[in-house]
Protein backbone atom coordinates (compact mmCIF):
# COMPACT_ATOMS: atom_id res chain seq x y z
CA UNK A 1 0.00 0.00 0.00
CA UNK A 2 1.13 3.40 0.45
CA UNK A 3 4.32 2.37 2.77
CA UNK A 4 5.17 0.20 -0.93
CA UNK A 5 8.89 1.89 -1.22
CA UNK A 6 10.22 1.52 2.48
CA UNK A 7 8.73 -2.31 1.69
CA UNK A 8 10.51 -2.02 -1.40
CA UNK A 9 13.95 -0.71 0.22
CA UNK A 10 14.29 -3.45 2.83
CA UNK A 11 13.34 -6.15 0.25
CA UNK A 12 16.41 -5.16 -1.63
CA UNK A 13 18.38 -5.00 1.38
CA UNK A 14 17.62 -9.07 1.24
CA UNK A 15 18.47 -9.31 -2.07
CA UNK A 16 21.80 -11.54 -1.60
CA UNK A 17 19.98 -13.57 1.31
CA UNK A 18 19.90 -17.39 -0.13
CA UNK A 19 16.00 -19.11 0.11
CA UNK A 20 15.71 -22.52 1.12
CA UNK A 21 12.54 -23.68 1.61
CA UNK A 22 11.75 -24.72 5.12
CA UNK A 23 8.90 -25.64 7.12
CA UNK A 24 7.12 -24.50 10.40
CA UNK A 25 7.06 -27.11 13.29
CA UNK A 26 3.48 -27.84 14.16
CA UNK A 27 1.48 -27.21 16.88
CA UNK A 28 -1.73 -27.13 18.56
CA UNK A 29 -3.55 -24.14 18.49
CA UNK A 30 -6.24 -23.55 21.40
CA UNK A 31 -9.69 -24.65 20.81
CA UNK A 32 -11.21 -21.15 22.72
CA UNK A 33 -9.86 -18.39 20.36
CA UNK A 34 -8.29 -18.38 16.53
CA UNK A 35 -5.25 -19.99 15.89
CA UNK A 36 -2.06 -18.33 15.92
CA UNK A 37 -0.60 -18.45 12.28
CA UNK A 38 2.18 -20.68 11.62
CA UNK A 39 0.94 -23.42 14.53
CA UNK A 40 0.12 -26.71 12.77
CA UNK A 41 -1.22 -27.01 9.38
CA UNK A 42 -2.54 -23.95 8.05
CA UNK A 43 -6.62 -24.04 8.72
CA UNK A 44 -8.89 -22.60 5.83
CA UNK A 45 -12.60 -21.49 5.93
CA UNK A 46 -12.68 -22.08 1.91
CA UNK A 47 -12.38 -25.52 1.39
CA UNK A 48 -10.80 -25.47 -1.83
CA UNK A 49 -8.39 -23.03 -1.10
CA UNK A 50 -4.81 -24.34 -2.00
CA UNK A 51 -2.20 -23.83 1.26
CA UNK A 52 1.04 -23.07 0.38
CA UNK A 53 2.80 -24.07 3.68
CA UNK A 54 6.52 -23.52 2.83
CA UNK A 55 8.31 -20.16 2.47
CA UNK A 56 11.82 -18.90 1.50
CA UNK A 57 14.07 -17.58 4.30
CA UNK A 58 13.85 -13.87 2.13
CA UNK A 59 9.93 -14.31 2.65
CA UNK A 60 10.89 -14.67 6.94
CA UNK A 61 13.65 -11.80 6.88
CA UNK A 62 11.18 -9.33 4.87
CA UNK A 63 7.90 -10.46 7.35
CA UNK A 64 10.17 -10.36 10.58
CA UNK A 65 11.58 -6.91 8.90
CA UNK A 66 8.15 -5.19 8.15
CA UNK A 67 6.95 -6.24 11.71
CA UNK A 68 9.73 -5.12 13.66
CA UNK A 69 11.15 -1.54 11.80
CA UNK A 70 8.11 -0.57 9.18
CA UNK A 71 5.36 -1.59 11.47
CA UNK A 72 5.59 0.63 14.13
CA UNK A 73 6.24 3.56 12.58
CA UNK A 74 3.43 3.45 10.07
CA UNK A 75 1.28 3.03 13.05
CA UNK A 76 2.35 6.57 14.06
CA UNK A 77 2.59 8.14 10.72
CA UNK A 78 0.06 11.33 10.44
CA UNK A 79 -3.08 11.11 8.12
CA UNK A 80 -3.01 14.34 6.22
CA UNK A 81 -1.81 16.27 3.43
CA UNK A 82 1.28 16.86 4.02
CA UNK A 83 1.96 13.38 5.18
CA UNK A 84 0.49 12.49 1.81
CA UNK A 85 2.46 14.32 -0.01
CA UNK A 86 5.49 13.54 1.57
CA UNK A 87 4.55 9.90 1.16
CA UNK A 88 3.70 10.33 -2.73
CA UNK A 89 7.66 12.15 -2.87
CA UNK A 90 9.20 9.01 -1.63
CA UNK A 91 6.84 6.94 -3.98
CA UNK A 92 8.63 8.85 -6.83
CA UNK A 93 11.78 7.14 -6.04
CA UNK A 94 10.31 3.95 -7.46
CA UNK A 95 10.83 4.95 -10.80
CA UNK A 96 14.34 4.98 -10.69
CA UNK A 97 14.21 1.14 -10.29
CA UNK A 98 15.44 -0.93 -12.85
CA UNK A 99 13.15 -1.70 -16.10
CA UNK A 100 13.05 -4.51 -17.96
CA UNK A 101 14.85 -4.34 -21.55
CA UNK A 102 12.14 -5.91 -23.39
CA UNK A 103 9.32 -4.05 -22.52
CA UNK A 104 8.60 -0.13 -23.60
CA UNK A 105 5.06 1.68 -22.12
CA UNK A 106 3.73 3.38 -24.29
CA UNK A 107 1.50 6.58 -22.21
CA UNK A 108 -1.86 7.60 -23.36
CA UNK A 109 -5.69 8.32 -22.11
CA UNK A 110 -8.41 6.07 -21.68
CA UNK A 111 -11.71 8.11 -21.83
CA UNK A 112 -10.00 11.07 -20.44
CA UNK A 113 -7.88 8.77 -17.70
CA UNK A 114 -4.12 8.32 -17.71
CA UNK A 115 -3.10 4.53 -18.41
CA UNK A 116 0.35 3.19 -19.26
CA UNK A 117 0.45 0.00 -22.18
CA UNK A 118 3.14 -2.38 -22.40
CA UNK A 119 3.55 -5.55 -23.98
CA UNK A 120 7.20 -7.67 -23.43
CA UNK A 121 8.92 -8.82 -26.45
CA UNK A 122 9.62 -12.39 -25.17
CA UNK A 123 5.92 -13.43 -24.05
CA UNK A 124 3.67 -15.85 -25.76
CA UNK A 125 1.63 -15.20 -28.30
CA UNK A 126 -1.81 -13.29 -26.80
CA UNK A 127 -5.20 -11.51 -27.84
CA UNK A 128 -5.47 -10.85 -24.14
CA UNK A 129 -5.60 -7.25 -22.39
CA UNK A 130 -5.15 -7.15 -18.69
CA UNK A 131 -6.41 -3.93 -17.25
CA UNK A 132 -4.17 -3.31 -14.21
CA UNK A 133 -5.49 -1.31 -10.86
CA UNK A 134 -2.40 -0.82 -8.36
CA UNK A 135 -2.57 -0.56 -4.79
CA UNK A 136 -1.75 2.00 -2.54
CA UNK A 137 -4.14 2.74 -0.04
CA UNK A 138 -5.97 4.95 -2.50
CA UNK A 139 -3.37 7.97 -1.48
CA UNK A 140 -0.08 6.14 -2.75
CA UNK A 141 1.85 4.35 -5.36
CA UNK A 142 1.00 4.41 -9.09
CA UNK A 143 2.09 3.36 -12.67
CA UNK A 144 5.90 3.88 -11.38
CA UNK A 145 6.09 1.61 -8.82
CA UNK A 146 3.48 -1.13 -9.79
CA UNK A 147 5.87 -1.06 -13.28
CA UNK A 148 7.68 -4.30 -12.76
CA UNK A 149 4.43 -6.60 -11.40
CA UNK A 150 2.87 -5.02 -14.58
CA UNK A 151 5.84 -6.29 -16.32
CA UNK A 152 5.73 -9.72 -15.52
CA UNK A 153 2.20 -10.13 -16.01
CA UNK A 154 3.13 -9.05 -19.52
CA UNK A 155 6.11 -11.59 -19.70
CA UNK A 156 4.18 -14.06 -18.18
CA UNK A 157 0.52 -14.08 -20.22
CA UNK A 158 1.85 -12.31 -23.11
CA UNK A 159 -0.79 -9.56 -22.69
CA UNK A 160 -1.04 -6.30 -23.61
CA UNK A 161 -0.86 -4.88 -19.72
CA UNK A 162 -2.71 -1.37 -19.49
CA UNK A 163 -1.79 -0.14 -15.91
CA UNK A 164 -4.32 2.97 -14.97
CA UNK A 165 -2.90 5.90 -12.61
CA UNK A 166 -6.78 6.34 -11.40
CA UNK A 167 -7.75 9.38 -9.07
CA UNK A 168 -6.41 9.45 -5.16
CA UNK A 169 -6.07 11.56 -1.91
CA UNK A 170 -6.37 14.27 -1.29
CA UNK A 171 -7.51 14.94 -4.70
CA UNK A 172 -10.05 12.68 -5.04
CA UNK A 173 -11.76 9.82 -2.40
CA UNK A 174 -12.62 6.55 -3.38
CA UNK A 175 -15.48 7.38 -5.11
CA UNK A 176 -13.53 9.58 -7.57
CA UNK A 177 -10.51 6.26 -7.76
CA UNK A 178 -14.10 4.16 -8.75
CA UNK A 179 -15.15 6.26 -11.51
CA UNK A 180 -11.72 6.51 -12.89
CA UNK A 181 -11.54 2.59 -13.12
CA UNK A 182 -14.69 2.13 -14.58
CA UNK A 183 -14.22 4.69 -16.61
CA UNK A 184 -11.35 3.05 -17.91
CA UNK A 185 -12.57 -0.49 -18.63
CA UNK A 186 -15.32 0.99 -20.39
CA UNK A 187 -13.39 3.56 -22.61
CA UNK A 188 -11.06 -0.44 -22.97
CA UNK A 189 -14.06 -1.96 -24.14
CA UNK A 190 -14.79 0.18 -26.83
CA UNK A 191 -11.26 0.06 -28.23
CA UNK A 192 -10.04 -3.65 -28.18
CA UNK A 193 -10.21 -5.99 -30.90
CA UNK A 194 -11.19 -8.56 -28.47
CA UNK A 195 -13.26 -7.38 -25.73
CA UNK A 196 -13.98 -10.85 -24.71
CA UNK A 197 -10.49 -11.24 -23.15
CA UNK A 198 -10.28 -8.54 -21.01
CA UNK A 199 -8.88 -9.63 -17.50
CA UNK A 200 -9.01 -7.16 -14.74
CA UNK A 201 -5.97 -7.31 -12.16
CA UNK A 202 -5.29 -5.56 -8.37
CA UNK A 203 -3.73 -5.74 -5.93
CA UNK A 204 -4.46 -4.31 -2.38
CA UNK A 205 -6.92 -1.54 -3.05
CA UNK A 206 -6.54 -1.72 -6.57
CA UNK A 207 -7.95 -5.41 -6.12
CA UNK A 208 -11.35 -3.41 -4.44
CA UNK A 209 -11.18 -1.69 -7.63
CA UNK A 210 -11.09 -4.78 -9.78
CA UNK A 211 -14.00 -5.92 -7.97
CA UNK A 212 -15.59 -2.68 -8.30
CA UNK A 213 -15.28 -2.41 -12.46
CA UNK A 214 -16.59 -6.19 -12.44
CA UNK A 215 -19.69 -5.26 -9.97
CA UNK A 216 -20.36 -2.17 -11.98
CA UNK A 217 -19.94 -3.90 -15.64
CA UNK A 218 -22.84 -6.01 -15.11
CA UNK A 219 -24.92 -3.21 -13.65
CA UNK A 220 -24.34 -0.82 -16.53
CA UNK A 221 -25.11 -3.52 -18.95
CA UNK A 222 -21.50 -3.84 -19.85
CA UNK A 223 -19.95 -7.11 -21.16
CA UNK A 224 -18.31 -8.39 -18.13
CA UNK A 225 -14.50 -9.17 -17.44
CA UNK A 226 -13.18 -12.40 -18.55
CA UNK A 227 -11.60 -12.75 -15.16
CA UNK A 228 -10.41 -11.04 -12.60
CA UNK A 229 -7.11 -11.43 -10.21
CA UNK A 230 -7.20 -10.13 -7.04
CA UNK A 231 -3.50 -9.99 -5.26
CA UNK A 232 -4.73 -9.67 -1.23
CA UNK A 233 -7.26 -7.68 -2.50
CA UNK A 234 -9.56 -5.10 -0.10
CA UNK A 235 -13.04 -6.14 -0.21
CA UNK A 236 -14.41 -3.90 2.02
CA UNK A 237 -14.19 -0.29 3.50
CA UNK A 238 -13.88 -1.76 7.33
CA UNK A 239 -11.71 -4.93 7.09
CA UNK A 240 -10.94 -4.07 10.83
CA UNK A 241 -14.56 -4.73 12.00
CA UNK A 242 -14.71 -7.94 13.71
CA UNK A 243 -18.50 -7.38 13.95
CA UNK A 244 -19.33 -8.79 10.69
CA UNK A 245 -20.24 -12.29 9.72
CA UNK A 246 -17.11 -13.53 8.50
CA UNK A 247 -15.32 -16.31 9.88
CA UNK A 248 -11.98 -15.66 11.38
CA UNK A 249 -10.23 -18.43 12.34
CA UNK A 250 -6.65 -16.56 12.67
CA UNK A 251 -5.77 -14.30 14.83
CA UNK A 252 -4.59 -11.28 12.13
CA UNK A 253 -0.93 -10.35 12.82
CA UNK A 254 -0.17 -8.56 9.76
CA UNK A 255 3.37 -7.67 8.92
CA UNK A 256 2.60 -4.29 8.25
CA UNK A 257 -0.81 -2.82 8.41
CA UNK A 258 -1.55 -1.28 11.45
CA UNK A 259 -4.96 -2.29 11.80
CA UNK A 260 -5.99 0.85 14.50
CA UNK A 261 -5.34 3.30 12.01
CA UNK A 262 -8.07 2.24 9.47
CA UNK A 263 -10.64 4.44 11.29
CA UNK A 264 -8.48 7.46 10.42
CA UNK A 265 -7.72 6.41 7.26
CA UNK A 266 -11.98 6.00 6.13
CA UNK A 267 -12.17 8.95 7.25
CA UNK A 268 -10.29 9.96 4.34
CA UNK A 269 -11.66 6.96 2.09
CA UNK A 270 -15.15 8.00 2.59
CA UNK A 271 -15.89 12.06 3.17
CA UNK A 272 -18.75 13.28 4.16
CA UNK A 273 -21.74 13.40 1.45
CA UNK A 274 -19.63 10.85 -0.58
CA UNK A 275 -21.58 8.13 -2.25
CA UNK A 276 -19.70 5.23 -3.60
CA UNK A 277 -21.65 3.85 -6.94
CA UNK A 278 -22.99 0.33 -5.76
CA UNK A 279 -21.81 -0.99 -2.59
CA UNK A 280 -19.14 0.30 -0.85
CA UNK A 281 -17.55 -2.93 -0.10
CA UNK A 282 -17.72 -5.30 -3.06
CA UNK A 283 -18.02 -8.21 -0.74
CA UNK A 284 -21.67 -7.32 -0.72
CA UNK A 285 -21.50 -7.31 -4.31
CA UNK A 286 -21.31 -10.66 -5.04
CA UNK A 287 -24.88 -11.02 -7.10
CA UNK A 288 -23.62 -9.00 -9.85
CA UNK A 289 -20.09 -10.62 -10.47
CA UNK A 290 -19.57 -13.53 -12.89
CA UNK A 291 -16.29 -13.48 -13.29
CA UNK A 292 -13.94 -16.23 -12.81
CA UNK A 293 -12.09 -15.07 -9.73
CA UNK A 294 -8.64 -15.29 -8.99
CA UNK A 295 -7.25 -14.37 -5.23
CA UNK A 296 -4.05 -14.80 -3.43
CA UNK A 297 -4.16 -13.60 0.32
CA UNK A 298 -1.51 -14.32 3.17
CA UNK A 299 -2.42 -16.50 6.14
CA UNK A 300 -2.38 -13.98 8.66
CA UNK A 301 -2.97 -10.97 6.95
CA UNK A 302 -5.95 -8.63 8.23
CA UNK A 303 -7.86 -8.60 4.40
CA UNK A 304 -7.48 -12.53 4.38
CA UNK A 305 -11.31 -13.48 6.41
CA UNK A 306 -13.18 -11.51 3.73
CA UNK A 307 -11.08 -13.00 0.74
CA UNK A 308 -12.16 -16.31 1.98
CA UNK A 309 -15.45 -15.10 2.52
CA UNK A 310 -16.05 -13.87 -0.97
CA UNK A 311 -14.54 -17.03 -2.27
CA UNK A 312 -17.53 -18.91 -0.52
CA UNK A 313 -19.74 -16.44 -1.85
CA UNK A 314 -18.57 -16.63 -5.53
CA UNK A 315 -18.07 -20.22 -5.52
CA UNK A 316 -21.71 -20.67 -4.03
CA UNK A 317 -22.98 -18.98 -7.08
CA UNK A 318 -21.25 -20.99 -9.46
CA UNK A 319 -18.62 -18.61 -10.18
CA UNK A 320 -15.68 -20.03 -11.11
CA UNK A 321 -12.79 -19.50 -8.07
CA UNK A 322 -9.21 -20.21 -7.19
CA UNK A 323 -7.98 -19.19 -4.19
CA UNK A 324 -4.30 -19.14 -2.77
CA UNK A 325 -3.35 -18.88 0.75
CA UNK A 326 0.09 -18.46 1.66
CA UNK A 327 2.21 -18.53 4.65
CA UNK A 328 5.02 -15.99 6.35
CA UNK A 329 4.45 -13.64 3.72
CA UNK A 330 3.74 -10.17 3.70
CA UNK A 331 0.37 -8.56 2.37
CA UNK A 332 0.22 -8.10 -1.47
CA UNK A 333 3.86 -10.25 -1.54
CA UNK A 334 3.39 -10.59 -5.52
CA UNK A 335 4.44 -6.98 -6.24
CA UNK A 336 8.04 -7.93 -4.94
CA UNK A 337 7.96 -10.14 -7.84
CA UNK A 338 12.15 -9.07 -8.18
CA UNK A 339 12.82 -10.41 -4.78
CA UNK A 340 10.83 -13.53 -3.73
CA UNK A 341 10.47 -16.95 -5.69
CA UNK A 342 7.14 -16.77 -3.79
CA UNK A 343 5.85 -13.60 -5.95
CA UNK A 344 6.78 -15.04 -8.81
CA UNK A 345 4.92 -18.45 -8.41
CA UNK A 346 1.32 -16.10 -7.54
CA UNK A 347 2.35 -14.18 -10.80
CA UNK A 348 2.57 -17.54 -12.56
CA UNK A 349 -0.60 -19.08 -11.06
CA UNK A 350 -2.30 -15.95 -11.84
CA UNK A 351 -0.94 -16.08 -15.77
CA UNK A 352 -2.38 -19.75 -15.90
CA UNK A 353 -5.63 -18.69 -14.69
CA UNK A 354 -5.97 -16.03 -17.08
CA UNK A 355 -4.82 -17.40 -19.96
CA UNK A 356 -6.93 -20.65 -19.04
CA UNK A 357 -10.38 -18.00 -18.63
CA UNK A 358 -9.43 -16.60 -22.21
CA UNK A 359 -8.77 -20.34 -24.09
CA UNK A 360 -5.46 -19.55 -24.62
CA UNK A 361 -3.58 -22.07 -22.09
CA UNK A 362 -1.75 -24.24 -24.34
CA UNK A 363 -0.04 -26.29 -22.12
CA UNK A 364 -0.86 -28.04 -18.45
CA UNK A 365 -1.33 -25.43 -15.38
CA UNK A 366 1.61 -24.90 -13.45
CA UNK A 367 1.44 -26.50 -10.19
CA UNK A 368 3.90 -25.12 -6.63
CA UNK A 369 4.95 -28.68 -5.09
CA UNK A 370 4.57 -27.73 -1.77
CA UNK A 371 0.91 -27.31 -2.15
CA UNK A 372 -1.77 -29.04 -0.62
CA UNK A 373 -5.57 -28.19 0.21
CA UNK A 374 -7.16 -28.44 3.68
CA UNK A 375 -10.77 -29.83 4.97
CA UNK A 376 -13.24 -27.44 5.78
CA UNK A 377 -12.97 -25.37 8.59
CA UNK A 378 -16.03 -23.07 8.73
CA UNK A 379 -18.60 -21.43 6.73
CA UNK A 380 -19.44 -18.02 5.92
CA UNK A 381 -23.33 -17.55 6.28
CA UNK A 382 -25.02 -15.98 2.76
CA UNK A 383 -25.74 -12.72 4.59
CA UNK A 384 -21.72 -11.31 5.05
Amino acid sequence: MWWSTWRDRAAGLIGLVPHPRARQRPGRPRPDRPARAGRGPMRVVYDEAVVHETFSLKARVLQRSMRIVFKPLLRYTPINDRSLAAIRALDRFSAKRPRSRYVEPVEYRLGGVRVEAMTHRFGPDSDMTILYLHGGGFFSCGIESHRRICERLALKTGATVVSVDYVQLPEGAIADSVHDAITAYAALLDQSTHPDKIVVAGDSAGGYLAMKVAELATRRGLQAPAALLGFSPLLSVDPDREDKDVMRIIRSRDAYLPVGRLAKIRERWLPEGASIEGYASPLHATAYISSPTFFVAVEDEMLRPEVEAMALLLAGRGVEVETHLWRKQVHAFPVLADVLPESEMALQLAADFARRAVGELDRPTTVDPDTHQEPIAGLVPDSA
